[in-house]
């Protein structure tokens, strides 16, 4: 039987292990994105810091051979165990590039990130 919440997601997550550091109200945090998509991500912090649903966030993910990294702003859409999911509202051009090659390359199949594309545009 197919799993709801999978049904809900709409663009493909990426699995990785890409460094992240994350401010919110003045405090910064260090930690290890679990998964991305052109949507947002989920990570954990290394200090174990939680924050509550709705909070908001700059996020940086350090990539290899990339001075700036996919930066991203967004807000906690949810929190499960040590994992928090952040639900991407605003990405520079730069960024947006990167991670959509990012996707490319894991994804493998061109037809598949246009779709992600089409669903990020109407959504």
């Amino acid at each position: 039987m197919p799993d709801p919440a999978n049904d809900r997601r709409r663009f493909h997550r990426i699995a990785t292990d890409k460094p992240v550091t994350v401010s919110s109200n003045g405090e910064q945090h260090t930690g290890v994105v679990l998964d991305v998509s052109l949507r947002g991500m989920l990570f954990t912090a290394n200090d174990g810091w939680l924050p509550a649903a709705g909070t908001a966030i700059e996020a940086r993910i350090a990539i290899d051979g990339d001075v700036h990294g996919i930066n991203m702003s967004g807000t906690v859409a949810h929190v499960e165990q040590d994992n928090i999911g952040l639900l991407c509202t605003s990405i520079d051009v730069d960024s947006a590039t990167t991670l959509k090659r990012m996707v490319e390359l894991n994804l493998g199949d061109h037809a598949l990130l246009e779709r992600d594309l089409i669903e990020l545009v109407h959504d």
